[in-house]
């Protein structure tokens, strides 16, 4: 397990989400780092602002599915500060 998943996990349990949904968030974190072939901390927020546009347009997520995403994205200590601003941008919330 790479130190990234591990603290996004252990970030995950400390806000005290189960054991289920630590799986889905961790799994829409893998998602991403699959798509573009590399780890999610050496994504540029262009590319981020490309995926969540990949995920619209062409997997056709719904706002509700969209946000979801945005916000498992954002869970981990060490990618929030990268994300937020994503977040903010491609939904008004800060």
């Amino acid at each position: 397990m790479t130190h990234l998943r591990k603290r996004m996990i252990e970030d995950l349990q400390l806000r005290g989400m189960g054991a289920l949904t630590q799986q889905r968030y961790v799994r829409a974190v893998q998602q991403l780092a699959e798509h573009y072939g590399k780890s999610p901390d050496t994504i540029t927020e262009e590319e981020l602002r490309d995926y969540f546009l990949y995920l619209k347009n062409v997997k056709r997520w719904s706002r509700s599915n969209h946000c979801q995403g945005l916000a498992l994205l954002s869970v981990s200590s060490e990618l929030s500060s990268f994300y937020s601003e994503s977040v903010q941008m491609f939904t008004g919330m800060s």
